[in-house]
């Protein structure tokens, strides 16, 4: 067998001490900058996966289910965000003033700004872990991803807006009046 092979789905159960064992060890081969057959960030990939590996916090405790169905809400929002942002950069100085005259505030330099908190902590959690842990969405590393206000209801607008923006071909490049809608659709609900 590969030696990477059961972390990319083979018949494998572990437990949840031998999974942070598991990611120490890689944090460890990743520190020393060991070169080998096993990439360490594939395994801590593989590893959260679902986020599998990330232990309750505050006391709540949040079933397995619950944990992949947060982190794939989440990296679906990551991935709208990157679009969205990638698409602003882009745009000319006019038609960013643009943006900001149809979007009012939520037009104004156009960026991510995370989970409230308080009320939105899975999502916050899964966000740390999927862009400063696991290292999908290098975009947003090292920001201040606390929104202080809800914010996920306005999200889950803009990605039922967004499903209709994606390219069959991948990467969408997002445009102004995408981006004003997007940013409408965070801020109103309809």
């Amino acid at each position: 067998m590969h030696p990477a092979s059961f972390a990319m789905g083979g018949n494998m159960n572990l437990s949840e001490g031998e999974k942070l064992i598991l990611v120490m060890l890689c944090d460890i081969y990743k520190a020393l900058n060991l070169k080998g057959a096993v990439d360490p960030d594939l395994l801590r990939s593989s590893i959260h996966g679902g986020l599998e590996l990330k232990l309750p916090t505050n006391g709540s405790s949040h079933s397995h289910d619950d944990q992949e169905r947060v982190a794939a809400e989440v990296s679906e929002i990551l991935d709208m965000w990157s679009a969205i942002e990638r698409g602003y950069k882009h745009l000319s100085v006019e038609e960013k003033r643009d943006v900001e005259a149809g979007a009012g505030p939520l037009g104004r330099g156009v960026r991510f700004s995370g989970f409230d908190a308080m009320s939105e902590r899975p999502h916050c959690d899964a966000a740390h872990v999927l862009i400063e842990e696991t290292g999908q969405f290098e975009r947003f590393q090292g920001r201040n991803l606390t929104a202080h206000m809800p914010s996920l209801e306005g999200y889950r607008r803009m990605l039922r807006m967004f499903a209709d923006m994606r390219s069959t071909n991948g990467d969408p490049r997002l445009g102004v009046w995408q981006i004003i809608a997007l940013a409408n659709a965070e801020k109103y609900a309809g």
